[in-house]
């Protein structure tokens, strides 16, 4: 009887931890509060990047979504991020995923984007197949991106006939723009999947043409991002949602009409929580030597 009792106990106070940790992280969306974000060169060399290209140049930028729901909090402001900047920048792009899980976000990060920026300025307009395409799911991974790397006309690759929509990719204004590797200016790869941006670096490239590389990771992810980053092999990444949060405050310096803060309301209540967890632990071990020592002095 009393092993149940002390085992409810304690799940009781586990609960009341989750319900901390919950409320904690609920500030930002109920109060409004924003956290300014730490500085971070590695999110500030992708802003830098992005924003040096030009929509005259006629190069598309490749952006490859590899997530799913499991690393959404992290991944998905990443995302959202780099698609908004390109709108802005009139950057003309293609969405492709070697993750079948996340063919979904391809098609709707755009459309939520769009949307905000057409409420922010109604005047503006982006044309589907003129400004973006989504180019969907690229099964075989590795193979795929090696044959991707190695064609000389894209649209006689048979997972490139056609659109996400299945709409022939010679229907498509923009697929007149991409032949090949040499008319990818940049490829920005996000995801919290190992060795999928590895095998984008590995083989995503010829003998006399590699892309400007840019990435998107998970917080777990960063030190092998680091490697790349240090080698020069990457121009610049996202760490984790901390790295979002420092570009989207970079895009609001940018841009002040802006209104969009997913990116910092997720990275304010993250370290609400991590506050939280801090305090909880020394509060923990503070009782324990307390207790500890009521039993010695006993």
């Amino acid at each position: 009887m009393s092993i149940n009792l002390e085992k409810r106990k304690k799940e009781k106070e586990r609960w009341f931890v989750f319900a901390l940790v919950i409320s904690f992280i609920m500030i930002p969306i109920v109060t409004g509060i924003r956290l300014t974000p730490a500085p971070m060169k590695t999110a500030s060399a992708i802003f830098t990047e992005i924003d040096s290209l030009k929509p005259e140049s006629g190069k598309v930028v490749l952006v490859s979504l590899d997530w799913g729901t499991g690393t959404l909090a992290e991944n998905e402001p990443q995302s959202k991020l780099v698609i908004e900047h390109l709108f802005r920048k009139r950057i003309p792009f293609a969405l492709v995923t070697l993750y079948s899980l996340a063919s979904p976000f391809l098609e709707k990060l755009p459309q939520e984007i769009l949307a905000e920026l057409k409420e922010e300025n109604p005047e503006e307009n982006w044309e589907y197949g003129v400004d973006w395409v989504n180019l969907g799911y690229l099964p075989n991974g590795l193979i795929q991106v090696q044959a991707l790397a190695k064609a000389d006309d894209w649209s006689s690759d048979k997972n490139f006939k056609t659109d996400a929509s299945n709409v022939p990719t010679s229907q498509i204004p923009l697929m007149k723009k991409l032949r090949n590797i040499n008319d990818v200016s940049a490829l920005i790869e996000i995801t919290g999947l190992q060795g999928v941006f590895s095998t984008w670096l590995q083989f995503f490239q010829t003998e006399k043409y590699t892309p400007i590389m840019m990435h998107g990771c998970t917080s777990i992810t960063i030190p092998e991002a680091f490697i790349f980053y240090s080698s020069g092999q990457l121009k610049g990444f996202f760490e984790g949602i901390a790295g979002a949060a420092y570009y989207e405050l970079l895009l609001e310096k940018a841009y002040p009409q802006r209104k969009m803060d997913s990116a910092k309301m997720v990275n304010t209540g993250t370290s609400f929580a991590q506050i939280l967890v801090i305090f909880l632990v020394v509060i923990g071990n503070f009782l324990f030597f307390i207790n500890k020592n009521k039993k010695t002095g006993e």
